[in-house]
């Protein structure tokens, strides 16, 4: 057995050509007396970290003197305007320690990965120290879907379109039954540390696939820390998007490292990838379930990200720079058809809502980019076009990556792929506005390790490289490209904080509520545009998400008028408030242009009425009520029912069953290839699976037209 085994394997190491092979390991050096010269590394290592160790130290040291009250006089640059200025000087000193690491000719890989993760927890924990709630709204309203399927055990695709993507809540209500934990609000310190455990998870997959470029250790470490000096989205919230974001970055991993298609020099260009490590059949087919799995735990936790990773895997194939070649088509089955099935409530009936945008490039840039600046204070608008500027910033330095590399000799396929194709979004729709902040991120990987590539374009492995490396000032280069990422990553990752932030007298507000919530309660927030602006900055949706109501109302622009907010609560019925809340007036103050004065002036207007009464008051949040409430009782809540909702015909049956045997047979066919030699021809079984895969398809599709034709 074991004799087999190696005659298989040994083929595998022979299709490898020379110039992909590994160079042959160096003879250790003989056994010497220490001498200053050998010294020398010891000393340059003693430079990195006393700058580590003082940035930490001014960074972290005025930190506790940020009290709510501190916290409370943020203005339109958000947190950066109440920071003392140590902390932007240990910021600085971090960056400063890891350019000086890049200069030596040897890696110091336990100091570089020290600076890379102390400035990632010093970038991310900081609202964690400082803010005595978790921040950020969405976060506390995700909290709510998990306490409704603790507490019903199913989902309600009727409350909100996001039940149709129901994976990830169901995943956390499983862990949290699992440890125990019988109330999902005792997650609160989760989700004040979620972004930062994020983040840091974020870095093995990206360490990982920066060892799929053909690339010196400069280049690498560089790019993994460029992308996190530009991880200022804001999306690494306690979400289903941090969560599936984690499984694109693995995914994209696990193609690059292992399943690149064999690319031999060309034209005197090397390829810019590193050929795939030597495995065998077995391993490689584990490395594919593993892929597949990803993909598999995405699809029902996300809207849009199987699409992004499915359009990255397509591009990869069309270019022929990826093994996996029938895998577009299996993933595009998978994705589709929990789409078109499962979650019919998200597009049956209102199509045209969510397609019309398809084609719509400009008006869907537009929306994404300069219509998140219009209006505001213009402190605030800065800390928009700081976030343009850069994005705009990353993928120039991405785009003179590719072009250096091409004038040092590689040619770059794989890292291009990554860095553009999510931009496709655009050509989708807006995503409420969203787009943009979504292409970037998903950009980000591959962009990060580009623009490294502009600073460090050679693989280093001749002499000659390695010898200009060491007298290039590319480390200075580096260096100040890192200190512009980093403030720039202050001001567009908490800029918004002002309103971002969760109070605590807002959660207190907000349980007050909750307790009023029987059977149902109305809660009217005031808005700056209804029809669009939907989302509150208030600790919503925690609890009770069946029962609360929230009502976008109309925010006066003279807070004087007031009269239609008390007959908005009228026409509401019985059982309804109006909840004015700091992080809603900040928000309608910078980034809407309402007065500074607009909150104090409005809770003036409505204490003076006679017809409402507050009935919760604290310096974060007022809850007001009619003091004669309307007739009536209040109606039943009605959350429809559970989920999943699929209307079953016959030919959508047919469909189902087509598209799961479909998906049973490439999958298989996968993995059969997976089995021959790269550039073996087909064996007789993967043929027949293909034919036996074709009228399944037809069938499959045909089923997926008929039900979007019958139910849009």
């Amino acid at each position: 057995m074991s004799g087999g085994t190696a005659a298989r394997e040994k083929p595998a190491a022979e299709h490898r050509p020379a110039w992909a092979k590994d160079p042959a390991p160096e003879a250790p050096p003989a056994t010497a007396p220490v001498t200053p010269a050998r010294r020398r590394p010891r000393l340059r290592a003693v430079v990195p970290a006393v700058l580590l160790a003082a940035g930490l130290a001014l960074y972290w040291l005025p930190v506790p003197g940020l009290d709510e009250a501190a916290l409370d006089a943020m203005g339109g640059l958000g947190l950066v305007g109440v920071l003392p200025w140590p902390v932007f000087a240990g910021a600085a000193l971090l960056v400063v320690a890891f350019a000086v690491l890049l200069w030596p000719s040897r890696p110091q890989r336990l100091l570089l990965g020290l600076v890379l993760v102390a400035t990632v927890v010093s970038l991310h924990a900081l609202p964690a120290v400082v803010e005595e709630q978790p921040r950020f709204a969405t976060a506390w309203q995700h909290l709510g879907f998990l306490e409704y399927l603790d507490r019903t055990g199913g989902s309600a695709p009727a409350l909100d379109a996001r039940w149709s993507w129901p994976g990830f809540f169901a995943a956390a209500a499983f862990v949290l039954r699992a440890c125990g934990v019988t109330d999902p609000a005792q997650l609160a310190e989760v989700v004040r540390w979620w972004p930062l455990a994020v983040n840091l998870l974020a870095l093995v997959p990206l360490a990982l696939l920066a060892r799929s470029v053909r690339a010196g250790w400069r280049a690498r470490w560089c790019g993994v820390w460029f992308f996190a000096l530009s991880s200022w989205v804001g999306q690494d919230y306690f979400s289903p998007q941090s969560f599936t974001y984690l499984l694109y970055l693995a995914f994209a991993a696990l193609l690059l490292r292992w399943f690149l298609a064999p690319s031999a020099p060309s034209g005197g260009m090397l390829p810019g990838a590193e050929a795939p490590p030597d495995a065998p059949p077995g391993r490689r087919a584990v490395l594919l379930g593993v892929a597949l799995a990803l993909f598999a735990a995405a699809v029902p936790a996300h809207q849009l990200t199987p699409f992004v990773m499915l359009g990255v895997v397509t591009v990869l194939v069309v270019l022929g720079r990826c093994a996996l070649r029938g895998l577009p088509l299996l993933l595009g089955v998978v994705a589709v058809g929990w789409v078109c099935f499962l979650a019919e409530p998200y597009w049956s009936g209102h199509f045209d809502e969510l397609f019309g945008g398809i084609g719509g490039l400009g008006a869907n840039v537009t929306s994404s980019v300069s219509g998140r600046i219009e209006g505001g204070s213009a402190t605030h608008q800065l800390v928009l076009y700081s976030r343009v500027a850069l994005a705009g910033l990353v993928m120039a330095l991405a785009c003179w990556g590719w072009w250096r590399r091409r004038e040092a000799g590689y040619r770059e396929r794989a890292l291009p792929v990554l860095a553009f194709v999510p931009a496709a979004g655009f050509a989708l729709q807006a995503y409420g506005g969203e787009m943009a902040l979504r292409v970037f991120l998903f950009a980000l990987p591959g962009a990060a390790l580009l623009a490294a590539l502009a600073f460090f374009p050679r693989a280093g492995t001749s002499e000659r490289e390695r010898a200009w490396d060491r007298v290039s000032l590319a480390p200075l280069a580096a260096l100040l490209a890192g200190l512009v990422l980093v403030g720039g990553f202050l001001v567009a990752r908490w800029g918004n904080e002002a309103f971002e932030r969760v109070r605590p007298g807002e959660v207190a507000a907000m349980k007050w509520v909750h307790t009023q919530a029987d059977p149902t309660v109305r809660l009217l927030w005031l808005s700056e545009d209804p029809e669009e602006s939907v989302t509150p900055a208030l600790p919503w949706g925690s609890r009770a998400m069946e029962r609360v109501r929230y009502v976008p109302t109309q925010a006066p622009r003279d807070p004087v008028l007031a009269g239609p907010l008390a007959e908005a609560l009228r026409e509401a019925g019985p059982v309804s408030y109006l909840i004015v809340g700091r992080g809603q007036s900040a928000y309608l103050e910078l980034d809407a242009g309402y007065s500074t004065s607009w909150e104090r002036r409005l809770l003036a207007t409505l204490d003076a009425r006679d017809d409402l009464v507050p009935v919760v008051r604290n310096t974060d949040a007022a809850v007001y009520a009619l003091r004669e409430a309307p007739p009536g009782t209040p109606e039943a809540a009605t959350p429809g029912p559970p989920g999943p909702t699929v209307t079953w015909t016959p030919w959508s049956v047919l469909g189902a069953l087509s598209a799961g045997l479909l998906v049973l047979l490439l999958g298989t066919r996968e993995f059969l290839r997976l089995r021959a030699a790269p550039d073996a021809p087909a064996s007789p079984a993967v043929r027949a699976l293909f034919w036996f895969a074709v009228p399944l398809l037809l069938v499959t599709v045909s089923a997926l037209v008929h039900r979007f034709w019958t139910l849009a």
